[in-house]
């Protein structure tokens, strides 16, 4: 056991940890896996907790039932609305808990991809062209991507190509979110660069199966192939991973993200997508394996997320 490790499980050691699982929104089977992996975790460590999956039934009453488990800190394992936007971690805060992962102006701010994207522009860094859609024709020249302004995993996501498929488009983002944002399409590479606690750790290009790396290319094992480190020009890739840093920290996000961009083809310019303020960490996630490439492993990256939510909340 290295000393940091130590350190850390010492730090936890005699704590009471809740782990809160699933949640409401459109992801919660994927925040369900990711909790899963957390819960193994934990168990493996012998450390005290208590599981409590946050759902449609009890809602109303989740945080008197976290209230009750009398937490020293709570693992969210939640993602998309009423998980990473900030209600949650205001609800914490009010109660004096301490909770992992970013605060809620943090995780308000990168949720909504509207004000993400004009913080990006206003401080300068690349970040591909969009309008906010309240009706009509399309605004701008195809192909583009209709995308919920709020949301994660790519659910309600569409590349459109022909004016047809628009309105179909808006129609579904809307299914999700009443608020719809158009964006060019960047044709290129994608890649993703997690960050830990203000550094980055090595950029993962990801070469999807499907069209685009979709929820099916994201959670099915075997449908996507993901190159670490990415095969770019030490340049470019260090060029990206600072993008990734100035992302997370003019976001206010803090401890651990992950940072999506698209390297354009032409022109083979990095382009800021969106940042995410509670990664995903099942199987198949890509935080956990940058973490595991640069000699972190799944355990001691959760062990890390408590221990900063302890000394950083």
């Amino acid at each position: 056991m290295n000393n940091v490790f130590a350190g850390d499980y010492g730090l936890l050691r005699n704590k009471k940890i809740v782990l809160l699982a699933g949640g409401i929104s459109s992801e919660r089977k994927i925040a369900l896996k990711s909790s899963a992996a957390v819960e193994k975790a934990l168990r493996n460590m012998g450390l005290k907790f208590v599981r409590i999956d946050f759902n449609s039934k009890n809602r109303k009453e989740i945080f008197t039932l976290i209230g009750r488990a009398r937490p020293d800190v709570v693992f969210l394992g939640l993602h998309g609305s009423y998980g990473e936007d900030g209600c949650i971690q205001g609800g914490l805060d009010i109660m004096g808990i301490k909770y992992t992962g970013s605060g809620v102006l943090a995780s308000s701010i990168s949720m909504d991809k509207l004000i993400a994207k004009k913080l990006l522009l206003e401080a300068g860094l690349p970040t591909p062209g969009y309008y906010e859609h309240t009706g009509g024709e399309l605004k701008m020249k195809l192909p583009v991507v209709v995308k919920p302004v709020d949301g994660g995993s790519t659910i309600g996501i569409t590349i459109v190509k022909t004016e047809k498929e628009f309105q179909k488009a808006v129609r579904l983002a809307k299914k999700y979110c009443f608020r719809v944002m158009v964006e060019k399409y960047i044709k290129g590479r994608e890649v993703t660069v997690p960050v830990l606690f203000g550094k980055a750790l090595p950029v993962i290009e990801i070469i999807p199966k499907t069209a685009f790396y979709d929820y099916v290319a994201k959670y099915t094992k075997g449908m996507s192939d993901h190159i670490l480190p990415a095969r770019l020009g030490k340049k470019l890739y260090l060029r990206i991973s600072g993008l990734a840093v100035l992302t997370h920290k003019l976001l206010l996000l803090k401890d651990y993200s992950r940072i999506d961009l698209m390297i354009e083809e032409k022109s083979g310019q990095p382009f800021i997508l969106e940042a995410n303020s509670l990664p995903g960490l099942t199987g198949t996630s890509l935080l956990p394996e940058a973490a595991e490439h640069a000699g972190i492993g799944f355990e001691e990256l959760i062990l890390k997320m408590l221990a900063g939510a302890l000394r950083n909340g």
